[in-house]
């Protein structure tokens, strides 16, 4: 039986990410985009896409949970036992918002994947643009409220956690890592649409992954053991 180090166990929350750009692709890519288009109705380019890409996009979306889990669960010991930040209330916000992101990362691919899928079927039962996307906005009403709060508590949470952290130099890292998490790097991620639209769609993802980078380079050495 293979036993991870404690840096490796994190790494599988960097593992995990990975499984998630590929499934934020599949999902993001070449779907639904701002235009400025004639075309355009309400200022929004709908595309058809295959529907095996969104089937593949939730199946990564479940697939990275349990690798992200292992990989959450060792950062917080190593963050409470080896760093003692169990009482911080900064660390406190880091730590809901990664215990949130190991429910919300499986949701946001299948409640979000259920869009495209639903426009699809309007298209192909109707052809027409305005039906279609009037009935995908009529499911997106009925999941905004949960996107929007597990967004709030898993992302939001975590960034304020993690830049305290650094900021504050409760973590042995250089300040510059302040910005490797979810939401500044989801909002660099908004430069990429001036090159082509849906190239911002895995910046969620790839903040994550930095950010549990750091910390397995940081935090932990090479060859330290998992309690």
């Amino acid at each position: 039986m293979i036993r991870l180090t404690s840096r490796q166990t994190i790494l599988l929350g960097c593992l995990a990410m990975v499984l998630a750009i590929i499934g934020d692709y599949l999902l993001g890519a070449g779907t639904f985009g701002v235009s400025d288009s004639a075309d355009a109705y309400m200022g929004i380019s709908w595309n058809v896409v295959p529907d095996w890409r969104y089937a593949v996009s939730s199946i990564l979306g479940f697939a990275c949970v349990p690798l992200f889990a292992a990989g959450a669960m060792e950062l917080m010991r190593v963050m409470e036992k080896k760093y003692g930040l169990g009482e911080k209330w900064m660390y406190r916000l880091f730590r809901i918002g990664n215990w949130a992101g190991i429910l919300y990362f499986a949701f946001i691919h299948i409640g979000i994947c259920m869009l495209p899928v639903v426009f699809n079927a309007g298209m192909a039962a109707t052809g027409d643009i305005p039906t279609a996307a009037d009935m995908t906005f009529r499911v997106l009403r009925s999941i905004a409220v949960p996107m929007a709060v597990g967004f709030i508590v898993c992302d939001g949470f975590v960034t304020i956690g993690w830049i305290g952290m650094t900021a504050t130099g409760m973590l042995p890292v250089r300040k510059i890592a302040l910005i490797c998490n979810p939401v500044i790097i989801t909002l660099l991620g908004q430069l990429m649409n001036m090159v082509m639209e849906g190239l911002d769609s895995g910046f969620e993802s790839f903040g994550w992954l930095l950010m549990y980078l750091v910390c397995a380079m940081t935090l932990v050495t090479k060859e330290e053991k998992k309690e």
